[in-house]
């Protein structure tokens, strides 16, 4: 089994997600670099989410590898984030002088997600509290209860 099968490349709708876990060595992260470039050609992804959540460390080659893979994938028309980056790695850069040339950070996945155009289901008001089995539906247009003979109000779409 080769070592690049231990890196998920996960197509989510036009984007690639890529979550890095453990340790990422040198030969690995250039491998990595020529499938991501391969699949974003073949596929037409538009964006690009690195997660290093789960990497024990980032040196200043993997910053490297990912500042030449961010501006690859620009030249290719899509658009890099990294997420998950720790205090700790954060300030060990900082102190080493080493730049994300061409990267945008978040925080989180979430955060990079939401940058790429997608939303979770809380804010397209998909995420609803369960109705106790005791309380009576609520008309989600009015707020009012169901039952209560409100008119509904229907949002047009513009056109």
């Amino acid at each position: 089994m080769d070592q690049y099968a231990r890196v998920p490349i996960i197509k989510v709708w036009n984007l690639l997600l890529i979550p890095l876990q453990g340790e990422m060595t040198d030969e690995l992260a250039n491998e990595l670099t020529n499938q991501v470039l391969d699949r974003i050609h073949q596929l037409g992804c538009l964006g690009l989410v690195i997660d290093i959540t789960g990497l024990w460390i980032v040196d200043s080659h993997l910053c490297a590898v990912l500042s030449q893979l961010s501006s690859a994938a620009a030249l290719m028309g899509a658009r890099t984030f990294i997420s998950g980056m720790k205090p700790d790695i954060a300030m060990a850069l900082e102190t080493m002088g080493v730049q994300l040339k061409g990267v945008r950070t978040t925080l989180d996945l979430e955060d990079a997600l939401e940058l790429l155009g997608i939303r979770g289901p809380s804010e397209l008001g998909g995420a609803q509290e369960p109705e106790a089995e005791d309380e009576a539906p609520v008309n989600q247009v009015s707020g009012l209860p169901a039952d209560s003979g409100a008119p509904v109000i229907k949002q047009q779409k513009a056109s």
